[in-house]
């Protein structure tokens, strides 16, 4: 055997005989190995074999492949910076914009040790950086401590959303009774609120799969969506002739728009700082989401993206559900509300957010004809 690969062995074979001492005990997950050097891979396999199922990717592109394959499945990512083809920064930068180190670890494994490369691979959202040559015993505590560290997240994220889900569905209960008041007060249909909702939902659904929309996760959708039931609550300041006219005059339309104003100044009159984010999100809804991407809305005639997202889609939502919904007259059917919106009056909207209506498309229609839980 060479002098090169004997040293290479010996080297294997101490860490080994290393890690059959170690008392760290961890339940057994699943390692993914990414490293385009076989020798690498052999010898990682052979350290993590006892503790931890392990998998085996050849290439940065591999390793996603793999990674959207079985997303459950890898508890965690050993991976190598330097590769052919895709390296370990840009497996790094992809996993973060499909949102996969939310769930899935990534420890950097590389013979360089250089300040720069490790603080890029932190940037990029890894969670530790070994350098070769390593000690097993290093090794496994390091992925066990990630591991660990992971988990407790997991356990906050749940017992916060937990939380989150208990308060929202306390608000919905209030909510439920406050458009109950309105409803009996301007005449809207009984599922208006519940309509806007949904289509707010699903709208924000999918706009977060666009690139650039990262914030908008989970329980910044559901805050909106709460939101959007506040979005007329202005209406209820508003004499009861103005909501039943089905032909108002020119001063009384003027009238009735400024129940956009109106509702936004109540929340905030009426917010703690407990309830801010949220107030904040309703307020701005109630105010805005008359506004038109051409300019052409109320009250304060903002353009394009002067007008806050939240507003804007529950903008779109609303006029959706006129059309749909048959506000003024007949319903449109599904794909004629959403044809009349993408044409004759897309200078109104969002091309972005025209697109996302497209796109949920059926799912829509289904989610509308659902029965109310």
């Amino acid at each position: 055997m060479p002098a090169g690969g004997r040293k290479m062995a010996d080297e294997r074979n101490r860490m080994l005989e290393q890690l059959n001492t170690d008392d760290w005990q961890e339940c057994r997950q699943s390692v993914l190995i990414v490293d385009d050097s076989a020798m690498n891979r052999r010898m990682l396999t052979e350290i993590l074999g006892g503790r931890f199922d392990t998998a085996e990717a050849t290439s940065g592109e591999e390793c996603l492949h793999l990674l959207e394959e079985n997303r459950d499945g890898i508890s965690i990512v050993l991976l190598d910076i330097h590769m052919e083809g895709m390296d370990g920064f840009a497996v790094l930068e992809e996993m973060d914009r499909q949102k996969m180190l939310e769930d899935i670890p990534v420890i950097m494994i590389s013979s360089e040790d250089k300040v720069d490369a490790m603080r890029r691979a932190f940037d990029l959202g890894a969670s530790d950086y070994i350098s070769r040559p390593f000690d097993a015993r290093v090794v496994c505590q390091r992925i066990g401590n990630t591991m660990r560290l992971y988990a407790k997240q997991r356990r906050l994220c749940a017992a916060v959303e937990k939380q989150i889900r208990e308060a929202d569905q306390n608000s919905r209960i209030m909510l439920a009774l406050l458009n109950r008041v309105m409803e009996k007060r301007n005449g809207e249909s009984r599922n208006h609120v519940r309509r806007i909702q949904i289509i707010t939902a699903l709208l924000l659904a999918q706009l977060a799969q666009k690139n650039g929309q990262h914030w908008l996760t989970g329980s910044v959708r559901r805050r909106i969506t709460l939101a959007a039931a506040l979005h007329d609550i202005g209406k209820i300041e508003l004499e009861n002739r103005l909501l039943c006219n089905t032909a108002p005059t020119a001063e009384e339309e003027t009238l009735l728009r400024q129940h956009t104003t109106l509702g936004a100044q109540m929340l905030e009159e009426n917010s703690t700082r407990q309830e801010a984010a949220f107030v904040q999100t309703a307020a701005q809804i109630c105010r805005w989401h008359h506004e038109r991407y051409d300019g052409s809305g109320y009250p304060d005639g903002l353009v394009g993206e002067q007008i806050p997202l939240e507003a804007q889609v529950v903008g779109l939502a609303d006029a959706y559900d006129a059309l749909a919904g048959g506000e003024n007259g007949r319903p449109y059917p599904h794909k004629a509300a959403v044809y009349l919106l993408c044409t004759a009056q897309s200078s109104q909207f969002s091309p972005l957010l025209l697109e996302c209506l497209q796109e949920i498309g059926d799912r829509l229609a289904e989610a509308l004809r659902a029965p109310e839980k």
